[in-house]
């Protein structure tokens, strides 16, 4: 499905699956990366996040590597000067999941026939997601934008996506726009694939 999603939305697309095994190689990182960091990357190529490469303490905690809100609210606050009850507060609206032991980014068509696509993750121009908006309303599916400038792709997208099978929408966060590519003119969007499917039937 992945290279239809991209006939459609252009190549910032990439298909996510979550604990899926390969036969084919995909890259391991053994740099230290953000979860946005590696989206980006993930749109020329595979590759797979795991407990070891993921360095990023927001991303770790969505993705349930770390569980310490508190200690990660103070580290917000500090590199963002916002305050430890707003991010807090914020936190426990912001999915933090379980179970995951890697995650694969970038799947092929060749791929996904052996590790289905739990999700997909695109970047795409607002005028897009008011289509997409509009086609979604018509079977009566509904975006979900948490409000938050913060944890935008690990949190907003990804968790969310993941969890409440939701379609998520991002304006994304300082730490995505610097490390994860997302362009001046792009928003974030997270399909789950039983939502992909049909945005790829209406489209």
């Amino acid at each position: 499905m992945i290279d239809d999603l991209k006939n459609i939305f252009g190549a910032k697309c990439t298909a996510v699956n979550v604990n899926g095994k390969l036969s084919e190689a995909i890259d391991i990182p053994s740099k230290q990366l953000k979860f946005c960091e590696a989206v980006n990357l993930s749109f020329d190529a595979p590759l797979r996040v795991t407990y070891e490469n993921l360095g990023c303490p927001g991303a770790r905690r969505n993705i349930g590597f770390d569980n310490d809100d508190i200690f990660l609210a103070q580290t917000i606050s500090d590199n963002n000067k916002i305050p430890v009850q707003f991010i807090l507060s914020a936190l426990k609206e912001i999915p933090k999941l379980s179970g995951i032991n890697h995650i694969n980014l970038g799947l092929t068509e060749k791929m996904e026939k052996e590790a289905n696509p739990d999700l997909f993750i695109i970047y795409i121009k607002p005028s897009v997601v008011t289509s997409i908006m509009h086609k979604l309303a018509k079977i009566e599916v509904r975006l979900s934008i948490l409000p938050y400038s913060l944890l935008s792709v690990c949190g907003n997208v990804f968790s969310n996506t993941v969890k409440n099978r939701t379609v998520s929408l991002s304006f994304g966060c300082p730490e995505s726009r610097k490390f994860g590519g997302i362009g001046k003119d792009e928003l974030v969007v997270g399909l789950p694939v039983e939502i992909a499917k049909l945005v790829a039937d209406k489209f």
